[in-house]
């Protein structure tokens, strides 16, 4: 790649290996001790940010030997003694990661603010992306310090968790055995089995089970949207409230069985589990799947096997399409606050594409969506190559890229609103419609501070500020100080939702006719009749019409099949 992007990688790999959560920890004044369900745990206090710390622990069994691929089962059994919650678990098993890498990995970490012994907390919940093939709570760019720290100052303090489950081939591995035996989507379980030891242990931290907001980030939120219409869209009362930033129920592809047929003959025979031709694993492979249950760790993980394997229609977690039960009102309506970056596009879309007939080609076979040849043709017509309608924000020329074609641009609006853009304004309009009141969309539009020369925000430039991480992170001082700004108002307004499902400071406060105590515009609820975003920008944020590129955007959200969703 040529031009910002390598150096927004470097900052990103700088960023990841400089910061630690808990790097300014010393001896603990008083040691947190806390007994849950399973036993007593005893974490650490941390003095800098005046909070208590237990990490790595475990919310399932191991899905180790015949549990492996299956949904998580609850633990059973309590332990001996005290068990020392100081350090992070592992990280669920991926490819190209510097994490400590277990199957033992389903544990979760509780982040509480100190001094509030007498009160319930609201409760913040964290689910990662990384397209369900990466990503890790141990990650120090999710960082929970920093926002509950902000929540407390601004007087709505919360207690935050972030949680592991399992990626790839071992929480979403796809055959027609793994369907018949009801272990479908077994990492979407392991979320909601961490959910659910939320709902039976948080009250022992100082937490509120009652009210817990769900919030991730990409496939993070794509998995929230899905668990907003799990089951049916029935309500077991797992959270109140969610945040979906960049991502939801109908931007990522769910594949039919068949799909996977290929992939799961190579994962066979790479590691010695295939039938030799015979084709009787071709119905079942229930013998195959055995065998893969008897691999060691190490053997399945050395296959290097790096399919993208996605959730499925299974008939039981997801009884239908999202698109399909929010259409018929089968979602969890809960209090929603969801949004996507101006540039996401540009973060995934191809390079070298200087006419039509390229971006044809490419979408043709892109991201294992079924688009059609008139579906695409319809998206060339209303996404044209002129500047002034194609992307409306940022560099309208290719002049500063010229490496990425001449049409990059264009390939990365038309990919920004299917995957990512599309679905936000869909989404709140479906909840919306369904009768939930309480939604409020934003648009993210500030880039890194060291994006150079500036390409845009783009796919996940907003997290840093979500998590309030410092230490450069957000850009050197005083040119940067509106970078702290924009994200403290951005953890104010987070506060205030997970505490009264809407963002604008606490209930009956505002901060003047144009703005609030967060810092930020006051944040509208969205309307289907005139439909709102904030636009969250570091130089001055605002309120915009969520109307542009509404033929592009409606056309997509009218093919949601084509994009298997």
């Amino acid at each position: 790649m040529a031009g910002g992007l390598p150096i927004k990688m470097q900052f990103l790999q700088f960023f990841a290996s400089s910061i630690s959560l808990f790097s300014a920890i010393g001896a603990a004044s008083t040691t947190p001790i806390v007994t849950v369900k399973n036993g007593t745990l005893q974490g650490r206090h941390n003095e800098q940010w005046d909070q208590d710390f237990f990490l790595g622990i475990p919310y399932a069994q191991p899905p180790l030997g015949d549990l492996r691929f299956r949904w998580p089962q609850s633990i059973k059994q309590k332990w001996n003694g005290t068990r020392d919650a100081m350090e992070y678990g592992y990280s669920c098993y991926q490819y190209k990661s510097n994490f400590n890498l277990s199957e033992d990995c389903l544990t979760l970490n509780v982040v509480r603010p100190s001094g509030y012994d007498n009160q319930s907390l609201p409760v913040l919940i964290w689910i990662y992306g990384g397209g369900l093939y990466a990503g890790s709570s141990a990650d120090p760019q999710y960082n929970l310090s920093g926002i509950v720290n902000t929540a407390s100052e601004s007087g709505q303090p919360f207690i935050g968790v972030s949680i592991n489950y399992r990626l790839g081939v071992w929480g979403f591995l796809q055959n027609p055995a793994i369907l018949n035996e009801g272990s479908s989507n077994a990492g979407l379980l392991d979320q909601r089995m961490a959910m659910m030891w939320v709902q039976e242990n948080i009250a022992a931290f100082g937490g509120n089970p009652k009210k817990v907001t769900v919030w991730g980030e990409s496939a993070g939120a794509q998995s929230i949207g899905l668990h907003l219409h799990s089951f049916g869209g029935r309500d077991d009362g797992l959270f109140s409230s969610a945040i979906l930033e960049s991502g939801g129920p109908v931007g990522a592809s769910l594949n039919p069985i068949p799909f996977y047929t290929s992939a799961f003959e190579n994962l066979t025979r790479t590691v010695g589990c295939y039938d030799g031709g015979s084709g009787q694993y071709a119905t079942a492979h229930t013998e195959a799947l055995a065998c893969l249950r008897n691999l060691t760790s190490d053997q399945l993980f050395n296959s290097n096997y790096t399919v993208v394997w996605n959730p499925i229609v299974d008939g039981t977690f997801l009884t239908a399409y999202p698109s399909q039960l929010a259409a018929s009102g089968h979602f969890i309506h809960v209090p929603l606050l969801l949004g996507a970056n101006t540039d996401e596009g540009i973060s995934f879309s191809a390079h070298g594409l200087d006419n039509s007939t390229a971006i044809f080609n490419n979408l043709l076979y892109w991201r294992n969506y079924e688009l059609s040849p008139p579906s695409i043709r319809t998206l060339l017509a209303l996404y044209p190559p002129i500047p002034s309608q194609g992307v409306p924000y940022g560099d309208e020329s290719n002049s500063t890229y010229p490496s990425f074609g001449a049409q990059w641009r264009r390939d990365a609006a038309i990919g920004g609103d299917l995957v990512m853009i599309a679905q936000r304004r869909k989404t709140a309009r479906e909840f919306v419609s369904g009768g939930v009141e309480d939604v409020f969309s934003y648009r993210f539009d500030t880039p890194l501070w060291n994006d150079t020369p500036p390409i845009g925000a783009q796919h996940f430039d907003n997290v840093v500020f979500s998590f309030q991480n410092i230490s450069g992170a957000l850009g050197p001082l005083p040119e940067f100080e509106n970078y702290r700004e924009l994200s403290r108002g951005i953890g104010r307004a987070y506060a205030s939702f997970v505490w009264e499902g809407q963002p604008n400071g606490a209930l009956g406060v505002t901060g003047g006719d144009d703005g609030n105590v967060t810092g930020l515009p006051l944040w509208p609820r969205y309307e289907l009749e005139s439909p709102k975003n904030i636009v969250l920008n570091a130089n001055g944020s605002w309120v915009e019409a969520d109307t542009w590129r509404e033929e592009g955007i409606a056309f997509i959200n009218s093919i949601s099949r084509e994009l298997l969703a």
